[in-house]
C-alpha cells in the first residue's frame, strides 16, 4: 500500500533558512499520520563558470566542508552546496589534497 502524500501551501522558510537546500522545496504531509516533511531533495547539475574558484582541500579542513564554506562565503550554510557541486556525497570523501570547485554564485 502506498503512503498518502498531500502537498501544502506552507512556505519552507518557516522551517529552514533561505540558504538551506530545502528552501525551495515543497512542504508536504506524508502518510496517514500526516507527518509534516519536505519533498525529496534532488541534486542539481552545476555548470562551472570562469568566476568559480578552484581549490585544494587542506589537511586542516579534511572532512570539514563547513570550514571551507566559512572561509569562502563567511558562513557554514553552504557546506552542502560545496559537496553537491563537486559530486561528493559522503563526508569521508572530502579529503585533504582533493581539488574542488567553489562556486562564485552559490545560488546558481
Amino acid at each position: 500500500m502506498a503512503n498518502n502524500i498531500e502537498f501544502t501551501n506552507i512556505e519552507p522558510t518557516r522551517f529552514v533558512s533561505t540558504t538551506s537546500r530545502y528552501a525551495n522545496s515543497r512542504v508536504l504531509y506524508y502518510s496517514e499520520e500526516n507527518i509534516l516533511t519536505f519533498e525529496t531533495y534532488k541534486k542539481n547539475k552545476y555548470n562551472i563558470t570562469k568566476d568559480d574558484k578552484v581549490s585544494v582541500i587542506p589537511q586542516s579542513m579534511q572532512y570539514r566542508p563547513d570550514l571551507v564554506s566559512i572561509e569562502r562565503y563567511g558562513t557554514v550554510d553552504f557546506w552542502w552546496k560545496i559537496m553537491e557541486v563537486n559530486n561528493i556525497s559522503d563526508i569521508l570523501d572530502f579529503k585533504a589534497g582533493k581539488t574542488i570547485v567553489l562556486p562564485d554564485n552559490i545560488y546558481g
